[in-house]
């Protein structure tokens, strides 16, 4: 079978083209910074064949090297997305670097056809293989099922990169342009195709992974303020209880509640009162030691479970959270608070004992003027003996 390379060239346009355009109809427009970086990705090397293609015909020099910036900054945003879904990855000044160089030296070069061809080549060859050690630097909890693709189909790129490179640069003669019939064109023109096709589908189950990532942090922290939601609070809150109870460590409990806060919404509307509500959740999260538990308990209401603590650290906390309240610059209007405390008590099973002890504490500390702290009725309390 003899493989034509002007046909090969359309062929991989078109997979260009349908990617592209198909990519943003697939994922939908709500989808993170990393994933639009994967989709510029695609369109840049798109732009850049199409003015490859173009270049043939046209202003040689100008849609050339147009071609040349579109490709190596495709291969800049695929970097960018892998540090969006991977964290931080090295040589980001260099990939960038590269993207700038690679398009200006072949403008310059232009007139040499050995410089330019060699420079080019060269260069993506480095840009490709900083893209690769930065997809296998190690980063926590990400799997290698998107970037071992990705990582083989790059790796194989560099070597038809430097193949064309060192043929252009040093053996002339035998490679003409990259429309020519040449081994190497064949062979990257083929990889190229799979490339695109392997590398698409990597890149969507990284954007796979991480809306699975966001959907099941969603199921754990509300939504308006960032604490953990009521759920997960009880949750946890349960397996807190449970070795506090074999270690005999004391916990305190308290339930929230924004004074007043039906005004708030009435005079600064619905909005005014997320932003009320998303204030005093910074100043509580702020205010609560590693280790203790901060959740919205629903509507203005908060709940705080407090490891390791006796009615004198929880009394402590409160007025760390009050003198904070008093002292924010940040909020957009005053605000306060009534608290109600209980204790965990040795006879007490769940956590729902507990948190209708502090509610009721909290009924009492609103009826009797409001924005302070009442305790709960104590028992036995949860400690060590003697």
């Amino acid at each position: 079978m003899t493989l034509d390379i002007q046909t090969l060239l359309v062929v991989l346009t078109a997979i260009m083209i349908a990617t592209a355009l198909g990519l943003p109809v697939i994922m939908g427009r709500r989808v993170s910074a990393a994933a639009r970086c994967f989709q510029a990705a695609v369109g840049a090397q798109m732009l850049g064949w199409l003015a490859l293609m173009a270049s043939a015909r046209w202003a040689d020099r100008w849609f050339s090297s147009l071609a040349m910036a579109l490709l190596a900054a495709s291969f800049a945003l695929v970097w960018q997305a892998a540090q969006g879904w991977l964290g931080g990855r090295p040589f980001g000044m260099a990939i960038r670097a590269c993207a700038v160089a690679i398009p200006l030296g072949y403008l310059l070069l232009f007139p040499h056809y050995e410089w330019r061809v060699g420079w080019s080549n060269f260069g993506f060859a480095i840009e490709l293989g900083l893209v690769v050690l930065a997809l296998l630097r190690a980063a926590p909890r990400a799997t290698w099922r998107w970037r071992a693709p990705i990582v083989a189909c790059l790796s194989l790129l560099i070597v038809t990169t430097v193949w064309r490179g060192v043929l252009g640069a040093f053996y002339t003669e035998q490679y003409a342009y990259f429309r020519a019939p040449h081994p190497v064109n064949l062979a990257a023109t083929v990889l190229n195709s799979i490339s695109m096709v392997l590398t698409t589908l990597a890149m969507l189950v990284a954007w796979r992974d991480e809306s699975e990532s966001e959907l099941r942090t969603h199921a754990h922290v509300d939504a308006l303020t960032g604490l953990m939601n009521r759920r997960a609070f009880e949750q946890r809150a349960g397996d807190a209880l449970s070795v506090s109870r074999r270690y005999h460590d004391p916990l305190a409990l308290l339930l929230l509640d924004l004074d007043h806060f039906k005004q708030i919404n009435d005079q600064r509307g619905h909005a005014g009162g997320d932003q009320a509500l998303q204030a005093f959740a910074r100043l509580l999260q702020a205010c609560v030691r590693r280790g203790d538990l901060a959740c919205r308990w629903g509507g203005e209401e908060f709940c705080v479970l407090l490891l390791r603590a006796d009615a004198t650290a929880a009394r402590a906390f409160d007025t760390r959270l009050r003198r904070a309240l008093a002292n924010a610059t940040t909020l957009p209007e005053p605000l306060a608070y009534s608290a109600g405390l209980a204790l965990v008590r040795a006879d007490e099973q769940s956590l729902d004992d507990v948190v209708r002890r502090a509610d009721a504490a909290l009924y009492r500390a609103k009826s009797e003027g409001r924005g302070r702290l009442a305790e709960a009725e104590r028992g036995e309390p949860l400690s060590a003996p003697g």
